[in-house]
């Protein structure tokens, strides 16, 4: 099933790397640069995000499309895993416009959510059937979470190791590289890192 928009309702409340473990790796010892070096954390994040087509710390997403799966048993596949699994962040609210043009939101029993699968997919319940719906562009929507905790230690080390690798090498570098630069063996060692955290075929 095709989306027409994914964004983020709820932005992580916590970065995967502490801006004193980002300051520790690139040896700064002054408070001067704060705000530049949480700046590249973020950056970091959303790259490594962007990258793996995964979410890092838990973050609420809203998925938007135009039409319910065409079968009963065609599971709806939430993208950016994982699926937050415990504590309060695993609500999944799904929405939908009525063929009248009326909303409405999906009751809770009469869907079910596989969190274990990458990606984590929603279902009618068994021998159920998706609610009568309007086809029509961004008309339905589905709100979960997903990450892999709520702290920056939940990530895994190798995530976290690669955003402190771009963090020092941003930090250090603030313009264009130049040709023969260590670029290309920065991305190497970034890339190997990341791919280690890929599923199968899914990133």
């Amino acid at each position: 099933m095709k989306y027409r928009s994914l964004s983020r309702q709820t932005p992580p409340a916590v970065e995967p790397v502490t801006l004193s473990e980002a300051k520790a790796h690139c040896r700064i010892d002054s408070t001067a640069d704060d705000a530049y070096v949480a700046s590249l954390i973020t950056a970091a994040r959303e790259w490594c995000e962007q990258y793996l087509d995964r979410t890092l710390v838990y973050t609420q997403w809203v998925m938007r499309f135009d039409r319910f799966p065409t079968s009963g048993i065609e599971a709806m596949e939430l993208p950016r895993p994982p699926m937050a699994t415990a504590g309060t962040a695993t609500a999944v609210s799904l929405t939908f416009t009525a063929d009248g043009g009326t909303t409405g939101t999906y009751a809770v029993d009469q869907f079910r959510v596989d969190r274990q699968s990458t990606p984590g997919t929603v279902l009618p319940i068994y021998a159920g059937t998706w609610p009568p719906h309007r086809i029509d562009a961004g008309a339905h929507a589905v709100t979960w979470w997903a990450g892999y905790g709520n702290s920056g230690t939940d990530v895994p080390a190798a995530i976290r190791h690669a955003m402190l690798m771009l963090v020092g090498f941003w930090y250090d570098n603030r313009s264009t590289v130049l040709v023969g630069s260590i670029s290309k063996e920065l991305e190497f060692a970034v890339s190997s890192l990341l791919d280690s955290q890929k599923w199968g075929s899914y990133r």
